[in-house]
């Protein structure tokens, strides 16, 4: 079930309160959602029990899957102990929501060019590139730059929006002693080289947000960012695919279980 079932049942329970006022046709349909309600909780309860997920988790699970399909499918179907088939058929629905052939790929967001198997699983849910520089083959954009990366504030340091300016800022991991001319606005260095500060230890400047500065050796997808240009599922879920692709071809086809 997804949120267009149950507003179709709302919509419906609604309507019958008010076309008939008879309390059967609005309770019937009461009924029927509660049915459709208990059953898919209890299929997928099941279903999570039956591939080790404890009976307190997989009956959340299955509440989860009732309310709303698409969390339970992308967010947590992936961390089940799936059978080879089924990681093989979850992997099969991804270009749903990656729009994209396999979830290791990248989709251009200027060009919508596939860049073939360039992304990688990091340590927790983060996505990073399997090598550096990543040069969109059609326009030539470079795509493991500052602008998508989680180690970039904006120069405005405000919380990322849409319309939220990208094209400048700092960065939050290389740090160095910079002129406050570099990292301040005119009238906040003026007023610290008043005070005698010429220089500040702060993150590394970024004038331009697709060249990464040659100090950078790391790189990881910030979700936030990617939304922000209209880059498809750059977060959890592509993290989960990302590694259940990687389980799929580092295993031979069977029908055995991973750890």
């Amino acid at each position: 079930m997804n949120f267009l079932v149950h507003l179709a049942f709302f919509a419906g329970w609604v309507g019958s309160r008010i076309a008939f006022p008879s309390f059967w046709v609005s309770s019937s349909i009461g009924v029927a959602w509660f049915v459709l309600f208990l059953s898919t909780t209890l299929y997928f309860a099941v279903f999570s029990w039956k591939r080790k997920a404890s009976p307190l988790r997989g009956l959340g699970y299955g509440i989860v899957a009732a309310i709303h399909y698409p969390e339970f499918l992308w967010k947590i179907k992936p961390r089940l102990d799936l059978l080879w088939e089924e990681k093989k058929q979850l992997l099969a629905l991804s270009p749903a929501i990656t729009h994209v052939s396999r979830p290791s790929s990248l989709l251009c967001p200027f060009c919508k060019t596939e860049i073939e198997h360039i992304l990688v699983a990091l340590p927790g849910e983060g996505i990073g590139v399997r090598r550096r520089p990543v040069f969109c083959p059609r326009c030539q954009t470079r795509l493991d730059c500052c602008r998508f990366c989680v180690f970039f504030e904006p120069r405005s340091g405000h919380p990322l929006g849409w319309g939220e300016d990208l094209t400048s800022g700092r960065c939050t991991l290389i740090k160095k002693h910079q002129s406050v001319d570099e990292i301040c606005s005119p009238s906040v260095a003026q007023k610290l080289k008043e005070m005698g500060w010429h220089t500040l230890y702060a993150g590394l400047a970024i004038p331009d947000s697709f060249s990464p500065p040659e100090e950078c050796r790391t790189f990881q997808f910030d979700e936030r960012k990617t939304l922000l240009e209209r880059l498809p599922c750059m977060g959890k879920e592509r993290a989960l695919l990302l590694r259940l692709e990687e389980a799929i071809y580092s295993q031979p086809s069977s029908s055995s279980r991973s750890g």
